[in-house]
């Protein structure tokens, strides 16, 4: 007989504390980003609520920090009391993950744990690859986080990684200059077409190690997301690169447009199945 899967949104206060790693629904561990399904946005920033997601806050909507593929938003729970000054929000494409990773921000707020209130941090469903500037203007993020993403092992679905030649300046247009993306992942071949990528971009510049070491937020994404913790209990090691985000030259630019040409003629072609 199939189980009927419980509803994510019951009974969070009944979940042990440790049990907020654990899912209490079986729900599907990929989706196809590419896909048409329809994905309720809206049609710019100035159309979201962001007084529901941060109620107390006045200047609500004027976020900093973006994880995306945030899964039960370990990382943003570590970082939230960190920056408190810095409203935060994880963006999560499975609907039911981001349901029950919300019910986990609700109750920490509700608990005032470790005398932080947890009220500049929030997790929506959001298709990133979509819908992202409809949630975040230009200029505005100062941190992006791309944790241990989906690696689409298959060179056909290759299109569906969240960093590509097409998302990369995307990603540089919410980004304000001086901004730090993140990417970290324990598939060193995602880690490398990751860095190349982001690396290929004028707009964005690979920090050394040494000095990608000196930030204190290097640490917390090798060990506070789920995946980080699942990775480091199995011993299996990652990588990771700091890129910062640059105004380059109008040469460094038309360099860059021709190189990130050329690399996306490259690219498989991919999409629904």
């Amino acid at each position: 007989m199939k189980r009927k899967d419980k509803d994510a949104t019951e009974s969070y206060s009944t979940l042990p504390a440790d049990k907020w790693t654990r899912f209490p629904v079986r729900a599907r561990p990929h989706r196809n980003p590419l896909s048409d399904d329809v994905d309720e946005h809206p049609i710019s920033p100035a159309h979201v609520p962001w007084k529901e997601f941060y109620p107390t806050l006045d200047n609500a909507g004027d976020v900093k920090f973006v994880d995306v593929g945030c899964a039960y938003g370990g990382l943003l729970v570590s970082l939230a009391p960190q920056y408190p000054d810095k409203q935060m929000i994880g963006m999560e494409i499975r609907d039911k993950v981001a349901t029950f990773a919300g019910g986990r921000i609700k109750e920490l707020r509700a608990e005032k744990k470790d005398g932080h209130d947890y009220s500049n941090v929030w997790i929506i469903r959001n298709n990133v690859m979509k819908y992202l500037p409809n949630y975040i203007p230009k200029g505005q993020l100062e941190k992006m986080f791309f944790c241990f993403p989906d690696p689409h092992f298959k060179k056909r679905n290759h299109k569906r990684r969240i960093i590509n030649s097409a998302l990369v300046p995307m990603y540089a247009y919410v980004m304000k200059i001086g901004g730090r993306v993140y990417i970290i992942s324990d598939v060193e071949e995602l880690w490398k077409w990751m860095d190349k990528y982001l690396g290929a971009c004028c707009l964005f510049k690979r920090l050394d190690k040494a000095v990608a070491d000196e930030d204190p937020i290097v640490p917390m994404i090798q060990t506070r997301s789920e995946d980080a913790q699942r990775t480091n209990r199995k011993q299996l090691g990652y990588h990771y690169s700091v890129f910062e985000r640059v105004q380059p030259t109008k040469e460094e630019y038309e360099k860059s447009l021709a190189v990130a040409t050329e690399m996306e003629e490259d690219e498989p072609e991919g999409g629904e199945e």
